[in-house]
């Protein structure tokens, strides 16, 4: 028997397997992470890629300034890149009370105050404004006009009214973006919803060809809105998982996404020689809620062989949709029903309506079991999955359906994989 432990929210479930159908395990790769996390934050500040450096573009902008960041669902080590951003700001002049940290939400639930200190840091919350971005008020966006394919551009005005516009985070594979990082800060992040619901469905529409592909249809809507919105500089990690820092890059937000990327796809992408029967997933990092588990089950149907058995550990720490409640009065409708409720104004949560998309194309790709707390099958039997309370009768329900002799792969780390493009 192979025995191992996977990975559940904080927590890990023992896991065995016989060792002659284990068809293979998919884990990130680990780089030599920096020696010194705030020199290498000062490297990638001291040599932007594709940008002036942050001195110029003060004196060329002004001092008014708001840095994009990710939320409590984000591995990005806000606090780590903030210190030593924070002080190159101050030596270009810009005081600390001329600076407000965006909380780059998109469209999960505002950040508390202790949170915002643990992630951002006590000593940095004390220094400077944060201000959670919400996407449904409407006093407090703008719009700008629309992308050249016809998305309404609407973000945060506090945003669009600074003089310098940074964004910080961090690039692992994203379903809807083909990476994360880069222009992703500012949309979804601080993008209104009818502007997120556009991109998401196209993305819903399209997510297996997306997923680590850092050129395709939603990253360039993501891109336009950002330089439309005057996004001046980037700064983005790439991490092992166990979040040490291997690069940070800096500068542009197309040029230096794309050699972040470059350094990413060396920890996350993975190459493997077939496609087994049955996929077993961790939804890690992305366990807080089923609305996250997206990600790691359409990663799954990547590997898996079409209408092969999905296996999806999470424990939805939060809920299941928490908020996005209207998607389950949807249930197990298809793809192309939800869409034309959607076309029609019938659904009115565009955002929901393209995760509950990209949810439904999953089953239809394949039969998904979700392992998680027992409090919560209700809503993910509703959503048209199947569900079971622990791993061992999970595996038992799949191997029912594929055959005792079936094949298994394991992704540890289901949110932050992608096959090699």
């Amino acid at each position: 028997m192979a025995d191992f432990d996977l990975l559940y929210g904080l927590t890990t479930v023992k896991v065995s397997l016989p060792l002659h159908q284990v068809a293979w395990v998919v884990s990130p790769r680990r780089l030599e992470p920096v020696q010194d996390v705030m020199a290498e934050v000062r490297r990638a500040l001291a040599q932007p890629i594709g940008s002036p450096d942050l001195a110029t573009l003060v004196r060329q902008r002004g001092k008014k300034t708001v840095i994009l960041v990710d939320d409590y669902t984000r591995a990005t080590p806000a606090a780590a890149v903030l210190r030593p951003l924070l002080a190159e700001l101050n030596a270009a002049g810009v005081a600390d009370e001329d600076i407000t940290l965006l909380t780059a939400l998109g469209t999960h639930r505002a950040m508390t105050e202790t949170e915002c200190a643990e992630r951002y840091g006590a000593d940095v919350v004390r220094r400077v404004r944060v201000v959670n971005h919400d996407w449904q008020d409407q006093a407090n966006l703008v719009e700008l006009g629309r992308t050249k394919s016809g998305i309404p551009i609407v973000l945060n005005r506090r945003f669009l009214e600074a003089e310098l516009k940074i964004a910080t985070g961090n690039i692992i594979p994203h379903i809807y973006a083909g990476w994360s990082g880069g222009a992703k800060a500012v949309q979804p992040g601080i993008s209104g919803g009818a502007t997120t619901a556009m991109t998401h469905v196209i993305a819903a529409l399209n997510c297996t060809e997306i997923l680590g592909a850092a050129e395709n249809p939603v990253r360039r809507e993501m891109e336009d809105i950002a330089r439309q919105a005057g996004l001046d500089f980037i700064v983005n990690t790439v991490l092992n998982t166990d979040g040490s820092i291997v690069r940070v890059v800096a500068g542009d937000v197309v040029a230096a996404h794309r050699e972040g990327v470059e350094w990413s796809k060396k920890v996350y992408a993975a190459r493997v020689d077939r496609r087994p029967d049955i996929v077993l997933v961790s939804a890690n990092p992305s366990y807080f809620d089923f609305w996250q588990a997206t990600k790691p089950i359409t990663v799954a149907t990547c590997f898996v062989k079409p209408g092969g058995t999905i296996v999806a550990v999470t424990p939805c720490t939060e809920g299941v949709v928490p908020d996005h409640e209207e998607m389950l009065t949807w249930g197990a409708m298809g793809v192309k029903e939800v869409h034309e409720l959607l076309r029609s104004g019938r659904i009115k949560d565009g955002v929901a309506a393209a995760v509950h998309m990209t949810l439904s194309a999953c089953r239809e790709r394949a039969h998904v079991i979700v392992v998680s707390e027992p409090c919560w099958e209700p809503g993910i039997r509703r959503l048209g999955f199947d569900f079971a309370g622990s791993v061992e009768n999970a595996l038992l329900m799949a191997f029912e359906r594929e055959g005792g002799d079936a094949s298994v792969g394991v992704l540890t780390h289901g949110a932050d994989s992608t096959p090699e493009r």
